[in-house]
This record gives structure tokens, C-alpha cells and sequence, in this order.
């Protein structure tokens, strides 16, 4: 391998770049932070070695973007491309970063996947899980042309031989390769804080010689019935207890781990008032020069509506908060700030555990249980490593740290049962979407099509453990093309001219974006009307919330426009309830005025609020454009020039500080098809 490394390189390393030499794909499972990226980079060299390509891709944007940016340094600027939602940079270089749903619009098109595409990285593979995005990676194993090698990177699962047996099964041979111990050892700790004591802190190991501690025993709670009785004794240590444990033990930088976007900002904001600063002053001064360059392509008033001063604030005491309801250019910032070691504490919510490269001395977690958004729900085990896996620096520390916090919710043995578990077991969330089956109806026979649904993991999975699964995936595609019938987008295994473009629509919302289409909902709207209509399919309202105020929102919309779409998603509906497929929730209008506004030309300050965040503001609009250009790519010419006056209309101050790149990139346009 032609790239030096810091460290001598793993056996698990050296066996998957000695497989991928035989010209063999692999499957590398390893704890988080064990150094699976060197093996695509192995890949990265060869494929540049021999002029050829090779595809990146990554769940979610905030990795892709780091990851352009580091192969970027590493390869050369010239050889590296990205292509996202957000962005398009130097599309036809030979090292393509991109969201994994790009390459599966990409498969689906007719041009496909260039005929010099040497191998594609899938990495997080084991978010084939995912409820929503997980057919994603299933697609993509299955219809990559075959000479096309893989390199599929997961955590730790406990089934990792079944997945590639599954993968050899469609792909031919596949070396699985294996790692289960982590490159730094980690430590747990449990943290409580005794009442009848003054609130003294108290820290213990959770395990010991491998063994659950037999001193958790004090922790435990008495059990009436179903209930807990509630322990007088102990309660949850204050953070500002846990900073100064963290910085006194020489366990910091830290990440606490808090499962509330507004918690987070909370809990910086509360530090920066209350607790001393970690920063020395050369580092404060550091800090803040750099973050202040970072922001100089903000407007004053920008500044100020965002909260910059706010943040700079944390950045020169050492703390800072990361959650994707940040502009993007803070959450870069913040992890830029943090691995220059200019940050000791960043409070973040679980999305920085996804592949984000921040890997800190301790990771905090205040509590094991997170709302799902109808009740709370215990970590699994596999949730947990994530977590944890984010502590320990390789090459930097001897050992990393968790800190788990007690919680009157869950039980001290809870706790150790988490940590001890090895129980990772990745089961396919495999579901044919309406999008899928219109791609299949396009460009496969129906016995194709079928094979090719035979071959899924789900399937697989389903043939090993068959009380696993209610349905045949098989019987799920025919009641949606029973479906497409009825809405007159299908007849028989073939596509209606209203139906073809669903092939090119990729959204939740799929087949009533189709409708609304063919419907002719769209035409004659001006941009304002057309954005707005449109935010309804990619915004949802998050928290408790979520659905509270749908019906409300309906009579505050002007145009009979979005009242016709709301009609035809109950028709749709009933057809799928009658056919029991699993309905979307209803369009959320809570986007709508907003966009609205910011289409006609309003500024930030009228159209920012409480409840809406910069990140979901900045999200949200890039999701609509996303979806306009989708909708121009399939509609009249006169509905075409809308929608891309309306991209325009929309794309400008906050929208266009991208922030993940230097100003010095060139930024090609949107490419359509290709984005997600």
C-alpha cells in the first residue's frame, strides 16, 4: 500500500487490502474507529493507479462532506469529486464521494454507473437496517454490475456471516473479514450523585475484571409491582459536576451525548454561563480568531439572527453544541474547532455517533432512553456501542472512557447488561417503494423482476427465520402495482404514460408527487405557490408535535392547489389501507408559509421563529429545491421554468453558505436526477 500510516497496520487491515489485491470484494466489520476508511483508501490508490473510478458512498451528507474533504487532501484536489443534495463539485473526477442514495438514482437511470467504475465503497453498510432508508443499500448490492468490486464497512454485527453469505450469494465470493476487538480499550463508568451527601459525585467502574461491579449494588432499586419505587439516595449528576470530574480525572475533551437538539444548546448555553473556562487563553484567542474567519461570509444581520455571538462565546470557553438543527457551517466549524483540540466539551445529539470523524478522550451519556416520537424507549445494544465508540483517540490515548449517567428509568444492572452486550444482530428493513417497482416495471420483465426480489436480504433473511416476517416481499410488490392500476399509473406489468415519471421521483412521497403530476395539480402555479406545495413532501414537523397541527394549517394556506393534493392523498390512502399497505402520514403544511415567504423575496428576520431552527430552515429549503428540480426534470415546460425559478428564488444568503467547503471550490450546478 502506497499510503504511510501513523501506526502499524491491523491484521484485519492487512488481510482486506491482500483480498482486495486478489481483485476480491470484502466485508469488514470492526468497533467504530478501528480504522476501516484505510481499506477504501487502499482501494482509492489502486483505482487511481489504473486511471479508473471508484464510488464513496456515505448515509448522510455531514460524511460525505468530511469525507470529500479529507480525500481531498490526501489524493489531490483534482481527483476527488462529491455529489450530494446540497452540492455537485467536480462530478467527472475519478474518486467520487456521494450519498448512497445518489448511486441508486444513478443504477436506475439509463446511462447507469460508468463502464471504467472500478469499485464502490458502501460504508455504514449496516444502515440496511433502517426503517426508512434501508432498501437503499439492498438496491444497490443487487443491481451494481457485477464486475464492479465492493467494499462493504459495518460496526460490529453479530450476524456478519449471514450478511455476506448473502452477498456471495448475489455477488459471487466475498471475504468476510472481521475485527472485534476495539484499537483502544474502552472503560465504563457509571456516575451518580448522593443527596444525604451533599450531592458528592460518585464514580465506579461499571465492570470489573470483565465482571458486572458488585458495588452497582448500592445503586439499586426496590421493585413494587410493576413500578419502581422511586431511590431518596441518589439522582443525576449536575453537568457542571461532570466537567469538573472530567477535567480534575484529565478525561477531557469530551462529548456528552444528549438526545434533545434544544438540550444541547441548553446545555452549552448554561456552561458558557455558569462553568469556568476550559480554554487557556491562547487557546480562547485561537478559537475565536479561527471561528471568526469561518463566519466573515455572514451578513451582520445574519449574525445576529443565528446567534453567532452565542457561539463564539462557547467556542472561547471550550465549549460548543452539534445537532443538525445548526447551519452547516457551525456543525463544521464545531468539528474542525474540536479536532484542533481548540474544544473540550461538546454537547451533540446522537447523529455525531453516524460516521462523523470526532473522536474524543470520554463520551458522556446522560440517559439511556430516547423518544422515538410516540414513548421512550431503552438504547439498544447496538445504538449504545455507536455511542461509545466515539471514545478513545487512536495514537493519542492509552484507553477512552464512557460516563453513563443514573437515571431513576434505568437500573444499574440495565447498564451493565448494555455494556456487555454483544448482541448486534442487522436484520433487513427491506420495503419495495413505488419508485422501486416503476424502475422495475421500466427496465425488467416481470420474471426479472421477480428474481431479482428472490435475492433481496430480506428474502435471504426470510428463508433462514420465516416467523421474522409477515409478508413476501413478492405479494407486497403486486398489491403496489395493484395500486399504480388503480391510480391509473400501471397497466399490467407496464408503465402508463402518467406513470413514467415515477421513475425519477425519489421521495417518501412518491407516488402522490406522480399523481399531482398527472393531475395537472401543478401546472399554472407561480413559484410561491409551487414551493409551497412542495415543502409539504419533504418537511415534518419534529417532536410531540409532529402531527398536532395539520389540520389547522390546512385553512391557513391560500389556493385550492393544496386542498385538491390533500384530497388525493386520502384516495391513495384508501386504496392502500384496503390493500393493508402501510399509509405515509399525511403532507406536512407547516413549511409551506415559510417558504412562501422566503421565495418572494422576504429576508431572514421574517421569516425565522422559535420553533425553526437555521439547520432545519437551511435543510428544508435545500430538500424543496431537491424536489423542484426532480419536478422539472419530468414536467411541461411551462411547470419546468417554475420550478427552476423557483430554485433560483430560493437559493440565496444563508441557503448559499454551504460552509463545509472553502470559498476557493468551484460549485457546479444541481444535477438533478442525480441528487438526494
Amino acid at each position: 500500500m502506497s499510503k504511510n500510516t501513523p501506526y502499524e497496520l491491523d491484521d484485519f487491515q492487512v488481510e482486506a487490502i491482500e483480498a482486495l489485491d486478489k481483485e476480491k470484494s470484502v466485508l469488514v466489520t470492526a468497533p467504530t474507529s478501528s480504522g476501516k476508511t484505510l481499506v477504501a483508501e487502499h482501494a482509492i490508490d489502486k483505482a487511481l493507479e489504473s486511471s479508473k473510478r471508484l464510488y464513496y458512498t456515505a448515509p448522510i451528507k455531514a460524511l460525505c462532506n468530511q469525507k470529500f474533504r479529507d480525500f481531498s487532501n490526501q489524493f489531490g484536489t483534482q481527483n476527488v469529486g462529491l455529489l450530494t443534495g446540497d452540492h455537485s463539485v467536480r462530478s467527472d473526477a475519478k474518486i467520487l464521494v456521494m450519498t448512497t442514495e445518489v448511486l441508486r438514482n444513478m443504477l436506475y437511470t439509463e446511462k447507469g454507473v460508468p463502464r471504467d467504475l472500478y469499485c464502490v465503497v458502501l460504508d455504514e453498510i449496516h444502515f440496511l437496517e433502517d426503517p426508512y432508508r434501508g432498501a437503499v443499500w439492498e438496491e444497490i448490492i443487487l443491481t451494481l454490475p457485477k464486475n464492479v468490486l465492493l467494499i462493504a464497512l459495518s460496526a460490529t454485527v453479530s450476524n456478519a456471516g449471514e450478511l455476506n453469505d448473502w452477498i456471495s450469494s448475489v455477488r459471487g465470493e466475498v471475504s468476510q473479514i472481521t475485527r472485534e476487538k476495539r484499537p483502544v480499550p474502552l472503560k465504563g463508568h457509571y456516575m451518580a450523585s448522593e443527596k444525604n451527601t451533599g450531592h458528592r459525585l460518585v464514580r465506579i467502574p461499571i465492570l470489573k475484571n470483565g465482571r458486572p461491579n458488585n458495588k452497582g449494588a448500592v445503586f439499586k432499586k426496590l421493585e413494587k409491582g410493576k413500578r419502581r419505587a422511586f431511590s431518596y439516595r441518589w439522582t443525576g449528576p449536575r453537568r457542571s459536576e461532570i466537567v469538573n470530574e472530567l477535567e480534575k480525572s484529565e478525561m477531557l475533551p469530551a462529548i456528552f451525548f444528549i438526545f434533545s437538539r434544544k438540550g444541547c444548546d441548553d446545555a452549552r448555553d448554561a456552561s458558557i454561563r455558569y462553568s469556568p473556562s476550559l480554554n487557556s487563553q491562547n487557546d480562547s484567542e485561537r478559537a475565536l480568531k479561527y471561528a471568526e474567519k469561518k463566519f466573515q461570509i455572514l451578513s451582520p444581520e445574519e449574525k445576529k439572527i443565528l446567534g453567532v455571538n452565542s457561539l463564539l462565546e462557547g467556542f472561547k470557553k471550550g465549549f460548543a453544541s452539534h445537532h443538525a438543527g445548526l447551519l452547516p457551517l457551525f456543525k463544521q466549524t464545531t468539528e474542525e474547532l474540536f479536532s484542533m483540540g481548540l474544544l473540550k466539551v461538546v454537547f451533540a445529539t446522537e447523529t455525531l455517533a453516524v460516521g462523523v470523524n470526532m473522536p474524543a478522550k470520554s463520551v458522556v451519556i446522560e440517559k439511556l432512553t430516547k423518544f422515538n416520537g410516540d414513548n421512550h424507549e431503552l438504547l439498544t445494544p447496538s445504538q449504545f456501542t455507536q455511542l461509545t465508540g466515539r471514545a478513545g483517540r487512536r495514537g493519542i490515548d492509552e484507553e477512552g472512557h464512557t460516563l453513563t449517567c443514573w437515571s431513576p428509568f434505568v437500573s444499574f444492572d440495565e447498564v451493565v447488561d448494555l455494556t456487555m452486550s454483544k448482541n448486534f444482530r442487522l436484520s433487513s428493513a427491506f420495503t419495495p417503494t413505488y419508485n422501486m417497482l416503476a424502475n422495475l416495471l421500466a427496465t425488467r420483465s416481470e420474471k426479472e423482476a421477480s428474481r431479482l426480489l428472490a435475492s433481496s436480504f430480506a428474502q435471504f433473511q426470510m428463508k433462514r427465520s420465516p416467523e421474522g416476517f409477515n409478508r413476501d416481499l413478492i405479494e407486497q410488490v403486486y398489491c403496489r402495482l395493484d395500486v399504480l392500476e388503480e391510480t391509473g399509473l400501471a397497466d399490467g406489468w407496464k408503465l402508463t404514460n402518467s406513470g413514467l415519471p415515477l421513475i425519477k421521483i425519489f421521495n417518501e412521497y412518491d407516488l402522490l408527487i406522480t399523481k399531482c403530476i398527472s393531475d395537472g395539480i401543478f401546472e399554472g402555479l407561480d413559484e410561491e405557490e409551487l414551493a409551497s406545495i412542495v415543502s409539504c413532501f419533504v418537511f415534518s414537523k419534529r417532536g410531540r408535535e409532529g402531527n398536532s397541527r395539520k389540520k389547522d394549517d390546512i385553512g391557513k394556506i391560500s389556493g385550492e392547489r393544496i386542498k385538491e393534493m390533500m384530497t388525493l392523498n386520502e384516495r391513495i390512502a384508501e386504496i392502500e389501507m384496503g390493500l393493508k399497505i402501510e399509509i405515509n402520514p399525511v403532507p406536512d403544511l407547516g413549511f409551506a408559509k415559510v417558504i412562501q415567504k422566503w421565495v418572494s423575496g422576504a429576508d431572514l428576520t421574517e421569516v425565522m421563529s422559535k420553533e425553526l431552527s437555521a439547520g432545519e430552515f437551511v435543510r428544508n429549503l435545500r430538500l424543496s429545491m431537491d424536489l423542484l428540480q426532480q419536478i422539472a426534470n419530468v414536467s411541461t415546460l411551462e411547470t419546468k421554468q417554475i420550478a427552476v425559478n423557483a430554485i433560483e428564488s430560493i437559493e440565496r444568503g444563508v441557503v448559499v453558505v454551504a460552509g463545509e467547503f472553502d470559498s476557493g471550490i468551484l460549485r457546479e450546478k444541481q444535477v438533478g436526477i442525480y441528487e438526494y
